[in-house]
């Protein structure tokens, strides 16, 4: 029987004595109210020294990791990951703010730009009525000396 198997035993009986404990105390078989505060003192206790067990059962079961790397080590580098993640959130939640706020104006411009077409085509066909009149007429204050020369210069 290897050392975590041995482990297991003795968590499993553990746990089952500690059932059978809370339930003796529970139920009013064991006599005196201080044995039984004693009893569920020391269950409390036991529970916490179970746990610690158990944390470092689990540190000593890790899968192997490279030479120099403590469980601190490891640690230490889980933290900074986790900041690392954290800051990544908060920046994808600022990126994801901005992409909504490019959107909105995105949206903005293209309704300019139908808002724009709608009066160039309107101006089109503005220009194309006045074509359609006697152009002579409309161009004539422009062929003048002074007017030709004032447009000419632009």
């Amino acid at each position: 029987m290897g050392f975590v198997s041995c482990l297991e035993d003795q968590q499993k009986r553990f746990e089952s004595d500690c059932h059978i404990l809370q339930r003796d105390i529970q139920s009013g078989r064991a006599d005196g109210e201080s044995a039984k505060n004693d009893a569920l003192r020391l269950l409390g206790d036991a529970q916490v020294y179970w746990a610690k067990t158990l944390k470092y059962l689990d540190e000593l079961t890790l899968p192997d990791f490279g030479p120099g790397e403590s469980s601190q080590e490891l640690r230490e580098q889980c933290s900074e990951l986790k900041g690392v993640l954290a800051r990544t959130e908060k920046e994808s939640s600022r990126v994801s703010d901005l992409a909504g706020l490019l959107f909105l104006h995105n949206q903005v411009l293209q309704e300019q730009l139908k808002q724009e077409r709608i009066r160039r085509r309107q101006l089109e066909r503005d220009f194309e009525k006045m074509g359609g009149e006697d152009f002579g007429r409309l161009v004539e204050p422009f062929l003048t000396q002074g007017m030709f020369e004032k447009h000419a210069k632009r």
